[in-house]
């Protein structure tokens, strides 16, 4: 059971978190509305490269959104197990920063998806990595149930002095 002013601390740090991925996400739906604007305003889009090699591009940015599950465990991973005392505030931290990683890399298909709109004017790919940005957002969202559950693990539990 955390202490009144750890649990004050902890979900100040949540909820700065949480405003950072407000801002992630905002910034998702913003290149959607990109999308929506390039895609009327320059009607019939047609991309802003026509290269033979934008297909194989495709794939690999694909390929990349594929992987890009293992890189966000990997890295949430490596940042929960960095060396250092586990005193509340450095899992905390731990937290924090796991969680935003978790976030901004969940991203990456989004930005994979207008990067492949830009190129070659394909509004169908951009809007199928969105959707896969959206499902590994959904799944590393922040949740304050697991914080409170990781830092009554990590943290020693301090006996309280008895008068």
């Amino acid at each position: 059971m955390l202490k009144r002013g750890d649990e004050s601390f902890l979900k100040d740090a949540f909820n700065k978190v949480l405003q950072v991925t407000a801002v992630v996400i905002a910034g998702f739906f913003l290149s959607a509305a990109l999308v929506e604007w390039i895609k009327s305003s320059h009607a019939p889009f047609q991309g802003f490269a026509n290269y033979s090699w934008v297909p194989r591009l495709n794939t690999f940015l694909y390929l990349m959104t594929m992987f890009n599950i293992l890189v966000i465990r990997y890295a949430v991973m490596r940042i929960y197990i960095a060396p250092g005392p586990d005193d509340l505030k450095t899992v905390v931290r731990r937290l924090v920063r796991a969680d935003i990683a978790a976030m901004l890399l969940s991203g990456l298909p989004c930005i994979y998806g207008l990067v492949l709109f830009l190129l070659a004017g394909d509004h169908v790919d951009f809007y199928l990595l969105f959707a896969l940005t959206v499902i590994y957002g959904t799944i590393y969202f922040p949740r304050y149930t697991k914080w409170v559950s990781i830092v009554e693990e990590k943290t020693p539990a301090v006996p309280e002095k008895q008068e």
